[in-house]
């Protein structure tokens, strides 16, 4: 078993950032991690693909987002939006994809 992880840093600025992933070869998506610096930072998120599809959206959270229930088919380059932050922060992501 192969684990594919993209791993980013990045700065919401006017309440949205985003991170593009390298290309997956193919497999299935097992987690989506994000964390905000300030554990009261309200954020949306969402995945789209490489047609501007949005695959998966996970709606508001507080803090962090850690959804490992996920089992979605993925192969090709992936887009993880935040949106609505607030206050801007600085989030850490993990993807997690298993070839």
């Amino acid at each position: 078993m192969t684990v594919y992880q993209h791993r980013a840093t990045v700065t919401a600025a006017s309440g949205a950032t985003s991170t593009a992933t390298l290309r997956v070869r193919g497999g299935i998506l097992r987690q989506m991690f994000i964390v905000a610096n300030t554990d009261t930072t309200v954020f949306r998120s969402n995945l789209v693909d490489e047609a501007s599809l949005t695959v998966q959206n996970w709606g508001f959270h507080t803090g962090m987002l850690n959804d490992n229930a996920i089992s979605m088919p993925a192969q090709g380059t992936y887009t993880l939006n935040i949106t609505n932050a607030s206050p801007d922060d600085t989030f850490k992501i993990l993807i997690g994809v298993e070839e």
